[in-house]
């Protein structure tokens, strides 16, 4: 079996090899390295990440299929989206996926769904991880790649800092105290004063 990886690193890479868990199944702890925390924070579009580490473990299932059922967790500092604010979180999220020697057999389901979109008939829908598994390439599993991925899911795309709502909007500099009230108006408001004018 060739002990070679040919696909590109992503930015947590964390490589397991398949005869690591020949027998029963193998629990894998890693944690994101500081150059791997900054390019992660490119990857999840995020000011930084102080820590990230994940726990995942691996068993194989028959069909040389590999699930994989693990724990990802990180602290990472976002911008709040109303005032811009540095916020900083805690994630936590649990996760099941799995791994498949795509070189070796194509899983039916994957490759009907394939050629029904490709004939126009169907949508090409959502794959479960089961019928689309991640790759298993020279033997190996990049167990990072599938930890980021779900860390990529579950971070908040809208995170606020405390005390600030979605309804915020920033009275512009110089603006007597109560005309920011004036100015925070709902526009649906304006719409029925538009109304009973006419």
């Amino acid at each position: 079996m060739p002990k070679h990886y040919n696909q590109p690193e992503c930015e947590w890479s964390h490589l397991v090899e398949m005869e690591h868990i020949e027998r029963g199944a193998k629990t894998i702890n890693f944690e994101a390295s500081a150059a791997q925390r900054e390019d992660l924070a490119r990857r999840l579009g995020v000011l930084s990440v102080e820590q990230a580490k994940a726990s995942i473990t691996l068993q194989k299932v028959g069909g040389g299929m590999v699930q994989a059922i693990g724990m990802v967790e990180a602290d990472v500092t976002q911008n709040c989206v109303v005032s811009l604010v540095p916020v900083t979180s805690h994630i936590r999220d649990d996760f099941e996926g799995w791994f498949g020697d795509k070189a070796a057999a194509v899983n039916f389901a994957k490759a009907k769904s394939d050629l029904d979109a490709k004939k126009g008939h169907v949508e090409q829908e959502m794959l479960d991880e089961a019928v689309d598994p991640e790759p298993i390439i020279g033997g190996k599993m990049d167990v990072g790649e599938l930890a980021t991925q779900y860390l990529c899911l579950a971070i908040d795309p809208y995170p606020h800092a405390p005390g600030v709502s979605a309804e915020f909007v920033a009275t512009p500099p110089n603006t007597k105290a109560g005309e920011g009230a004036q100015m925070r108006k709902n526009p649906f408001e304006a719409l029925k004063d538009w109304k009973e004018k006419r």
